[in-house]
């Protein structure tokens, strides 16, 4: 039986429909776990201020909006980012977002863009006058068609590559301020925002307000918990003990980590309409029988190893007084236990869509 996670009836449904199989023969160390900068012109037009980063504990933190944001954004962050982008391909079956756009946008915005992967993708490869539903990462990739859709992505550091589609640009902001943009946009899109967020009710807001008529907001989003189907979860003490601490410390920054589960009811009270919500399972670690899924748990286990070194330091230290010595060793007892394959983990996915009549 999956863990009981609160009154979101859809998210018990989904979890207890589709139980995972785990592999009868996993191997110990059957894991694929082994322990650019912008260019000149574009750091020449910012502001020092932008660039003049912050080191703590090894790690490189934001200049922009100093504090607000706990994760780093140093190189071995930036890898992390692009592989959540591949990661996310997985578990969406090689598409890059679940709204049923019936044409290319004109405009499109990418909050919180990262190292701008996914912004990038959608400029380059969708197809001018093709219809978003059918086309495929497959096609995608095979593509050469010249698109004309406009694509903004925002972030609160420069991280993003100086080489880029002609039609995706890059800007500094803080999607939590008020937003700058005269021009509606057609869709809107947002992924891996949870702990990123002080005012959910507000985002949402300025979501729907910058939407065209018929326009799409997608948000895409793990839920902060480690369940399993066989109850082997229970097993991984230290990482739920670590998982349930970085709750209760973003939750105290005012950032909340477990915010997925509500989104489909904000999107609905800022305006949206045919809001619909997926809730997908993806395992972590090499455990599950089915080979897609053995894929996608691999990479899922890398993944979430980086991100226990990028999300730890700053909230434990900073927020709940950590020594970094304590943090180090909790952080070597959750790496053992996400590579144990006889610990069958999974994380629910969000993806949460609406459109504005």
């Amino acid at each position: 039986m999956a863990q009981q996670l609160g009154p979101d009836t859809q998210l018990q449904e989904t979890l207890a429909a589709n139980p995972l199989q785990a592999d009868d023969n996993p191997q110990e160390g059957d894991s694929a776990y082994n322990a650019s900068d912008a260019s000149s012109s574009l750091q020449a037009s910012l502001a020092s201020s932008i660039l003049n980063y912050k080191y703590e504990n090894g790690r490189r933190y934001h200049a922009f909006r100093e504090g607000t944001y706990l994760v780093p954004n140093d190189e071995e962050e930036q890898d992390r980012m692009d592989l959540v982008h591949h990661l996310y391909c997985l578990a969406l079956g090689e598409e890059l977002f679940l709204a049923p756009l019936a044409d290319e946008p004109s405009r499109v915005l990418d909050l919180g863009t990262g190292t701008g992967v996914w912004a990038m993708d959608v400029a380059e490869y969708v197809p001018n006058g093709s219809s978003l539903v059918d086309w495929h990462m497959t096609e995608i990739l095979n593509s050469s068609l010249y698109p004309s859709a406009e694509v903004i992505g925002t972030d609160l550091s420069p991280i993003q590559p100086g080489w880029t589609p002609p039609n995706c640009i890059f800007e500094v902001d803080d999607f939590e301020s008020d937003w700058p943009y005269r021009k509606p946009f057609d869709f809107i899109h947002a992924r891996e925002l949870e702990g990123c967020i002080g005012n959910e009710k507000r985002l949402f807001d300025q979501a729907f307000q910058h939407l065209a008529p018929g326009g799409y907001v997608e948000f895409q989003a793990t839920y902060a918990r480690f369940l399993s189907d066989d109850d082997t979860a229970k097993e991984a003490t230290n990482a739920q003990f670590w998982l349930k601490t970085l709750i209760d410390g973003l939750a105290q920054f005012g950032k909340p980590l477990d915010c997925a589960i509500g989104w489909k009811d904000k999107l609905e009270a800022a305006g949206c309409v045919d809001v619909q919500q997926e809730i997908r399972k993806v395992p972590v670690g090499s455990w599950p029988k089915d080979p897609k899924l053995k894929e996608l748990s691999r990479f899922q286990g890398i993944q979430q190893m980086k991100a226990v070194e990028s999300y730890t330091p700053a909230v434990f230290g900073r927020i709940l007084g950590w020594s970094n010595e304590g943090t180090q060793v909790l952080i070597a007892k959750v790496r053992k236990e996400l590579t144990n394959p006889k610990v069958h983990l999974y994380i629910p996915v969000y993806f949460v869509w609406g459109k504005r009549p």
